[in-house]
């Protein structure tokens, strides 16, 4: 994950790029935190924490959703 397109570097989302360090893309916009991304063993599936949905300030839930290339 990375702060790089938020000025005052509080707000991550996760992107993904190739090992030789071509194909930066983002894979999630959201003005909350984004962290700790983790493909299941059969890369099916995407893991990942966040501050989103929060019922109060701080709170992190855990998301897993489908991964689709």
């Amino acid at each position: 994950c990375s702060n790089i397109d938020n000025e005052d570097k509080r707000n991550f989302d996760i992107f993904k790029i190739n090992i030789d360090g071509t194909g930066l893309e983002r894979i999630t916009f959201h003005n909350e935190f984004d962290g700790f991304p983790m493909f299941s063993p059969d890369g099916k599936k995407l893991a990942f924490c966040s501050n989103r949905n929060g019922k109060v300030k701080g709170e992190t839930n855990v998301f897993i959703c489908d991964w689709v290339d």
